[in-house]
């Protein structure tokens, strides 16, 4: 995972228009935005092989088995464990990955600092993993102690903006993403969770001109198109919403997610023609 920002995290078939319907109700669109956004922010690719995390976790795990006292061993060892819990296939299989990459981000604490690992950067990873484990009051105290060392990244000022959203605190969200844009005004995930935080108070036009700043800025994003195609059919612009859902399901790879923008089309295509 990056240094300076927390990585961003439908099989095809033919959709009924009465299933359509039931799942693009005004209610359930603004919690599908928000879920996908929140995986999309803190989950890797789905194109991205499990066994590829799994050849990083035996990696770091025999480098900290040779090198026991290197801090930046057990916090790359740590890493690797959490995304690879963020992609398991089943949840005893996630939570044994969080518990033993929590245990060694923790071990890097009880080491002596050697410089290798900035304060900041460890508890941006002890607030990831606690964020995908679904302890959001920990990835809250993690991250606020991260910005004690760091009071002004733009990183860690934005993941607890997307915390607070989930708590639904959406002022103090709105208030911390906006001080991560003052760090970094064009930060295409900060972008992305102020457009949330719009969805969520229903300022839908808001919302829209957000999200394509974010795309402007990171344009290869699935997520992005998809944030923006649901916050255009809350605007009722459904020819809009139809060109950018088209644009998703042409760059998103995940099965789940593309039978879910086939069902988002089709519901567009009906309401269009009304």
């Amino acid at each position: 995972m990056k240094k300076n920002k927390v990585k961003r995290v439908v099989d095809r078939g033919q959709a009924t228009v009465a299933a359509a319907r039931t799942l693009m109700n005004r209610n359930s669109l603004l919690a599908v935005a928000l879920s996908l956004f929140i995986v999309s922010a803190l989950a890797v690719t789905a194109n991205i092989r499990n066994s590829i995390y799994k050849t990083h976790v035996s990696l770091w795990a025999d480098i900290t088995t040779r090198s026991p006292n290197k801090r930046r061993a057990h916090e790359n060892y740590g890493q690797a464990l959490s995304t690879a819990g963020s992609v398991a296939r089943s949840a005893p299989e996630a939570r044994k990955a969080y518990d033993e990459a929590l245990r060694q981000l923790q071990t890097v604490l009880a080491l002596p600092d050697d410089g290798s690992v900035p304060m900041r950067d460890l508890y941006r990873e002890m607030g990831v993993v606690y964020f995908r484990q679904e302890r959001y009051d920990d990835a809250i105290e993690a991250w606020q102690t991260g910005l004690r060392h760091a009071p002004y990244d733009p990183s860690l000022l934005n993941n607890l903006s997307i915390v607070l959203l989930q708590k639904g605190r959406l002022d103090e969200a709105a208030s911390i993403a906006e001080s991560a844009l003052v760090g970094d005004p064009y930060m295409p995930q900060a972008l992305n969770t102020m457009g949330q935080v719009c969805m969520s108070k229903k300022e839908y036009e808001k919302a829209i001109q957000y999200f394509l700043r974010a795309i402007e800025r990171e344009p290869d994003v699935p997520s992005r198109y998809w944030n923006t195609a649901l916050a255009m059919d809350q605007a009722r612009k459904y020819d809009l919403a139809l060109q950018y859902a088209n644009k998703y399901l042409s760059i998103e790879g995940d099965p789940f997610a593309r039978q879910r923008a086939y069902q988002f089309i089709e519901h567009l295509k009906t309401v269009r023609g009304r």
